[in-house]
C-alpha cells in the first residue's frame, strides 16, 4: 500500500497516474486529497503518508525541520486565474472589476492554503484586497475546489483558482489570467516522507511521478513540469 497526500488541484492527475502505476506494478495507491496546509499539518501530527504533493514550497519545507522529509523535488507549476460563471453575468474583465456593485462575493481559498496565499498576493498587487475586505465581499473556501464550487453554483460572481481547475468544470470560464510577476512563484513540490523508508513501492511511485513517463499526464491536466534530475 502506498499513501499519498496530494494538493486538491492535482487530484485527477494523481489518480490517473496512480492507476497507471498500479497496472504496471500491482502496488495499490491510496490518495488523500485536500488543501496542502491541512495535509502538511496531518503529517506533522504523525498521520501516515508515504508521499506528499504540496502546491507550494512553504508547506513542503515545513516538514523538513521535524525530520519527516526524506527527499523532495520541485515537480510542477501552474497559472493563477480569475474565474466567473459561464456567460460572465457580472461583466468582469479585470481585477478592478471586482469592486463593482454587481459583485457581491469573490471566492478565495483559505489564507494558509497555497492558492489562497497567491490570491491575496495578486489582490494586494492590484491594491484592491483591503477594499474587498471592507466591503465584506470575500468568501473563503477550504481548498481550491471548494472555491471553484462557489463560482460554479453562482454563490460568488468571481473567484481565483488555478488554470488547471478550470479544465475540470463546465460551469465556469476564465475572465483574466494573472501575470506570474504579480504573485509568488507557483511550485508544486513532491516529497518522499520518512514514513516510506521501508516501502520500496512508495519510493518507486515517487520516482515514477517525477519521471518523463508521467509528463504527458501532467500536461493533459494542464500542469507544466519543472525540469529535474529525477
Amino acid at each position: 500500500m502506498i499513501l499519498i497526500s496530494a494538493a486538491a488541484s492535482t487530484k485527477e492527475a494523481v489518480a490517473e497516474l496512480a492507476e497507471a502505476f498500479e497496472k504496471k506494478t500491482g502496488a495499490r495507491v491510496q490518495i488523500n486529497a485536500g488543501p496542502s496546509s491541512a495535509l502538511a499539518n496531518q503529517i506533522l501530527a504523525d498521520a501516515p503518508a508515504d508521499l506528499f504533493l504540496s502546491a507550494n514550497e512553504y508547506w513542503a519545507d515545513k516538514l523538513a525541520k521535524p525530520g519527516h522529509l526524506a527527499e523532495s523535488v520541485p515537480l510542477l507549476t501552474n497559472k493563477l486565474v480569475l474565474i466567473v460563471p459561464k456567460g460572465n453575468p457580472a461583466g468582469i474583465n479585470e481585477p478592478a472589476d471586482l469592486l463593482k456593485a454587481e459583485v457581491q462575493r469573490v471566492a478565495l481559498a483559505g489564507e494558509s492554503v497555497p492558492v489562497g496565499m497567491y490570491s491575496q498576493e495578486v489582490l494586494w498587487h492590484f491594491k484592491i484586497y483591503d477594499q474587498l475586505v471592507k466591503a465584506n465581499k470575500i468568501a473563503r473556501g477550504q481548498d481550491v475546489r471548494s472555491t471553484l464550487s462557489y463560482v460554479e453554483r453562482g454563490e460568488a460572481e468571481a473567484g481565483i483558482v488555478y488554470s488547471t481547475d478550470v479544465l475540470t468544470s463546465q460551469e465556469v470560464e476564465t475572465a483574466y489570467e494573472f501575470d506570474p510577476n504579480t504573485h509568488g512563484k507557483i511550485v508544486y513540490v513532491l516529497v518522499l516522507l520518512r514514513h516510506a523508508d521501508d516501502n520500496q513501492a512508495a519510493k518507486d511511485f515517487y520516482q515514477f511521478l517525477a519521471s518523463p513517463k508521467a509528463n504527458a499526464t501532467w500536461q493533459k491536466f494542464g500542469f507544466e513540469r519543472i525540469p529535474s534530475e529525477l
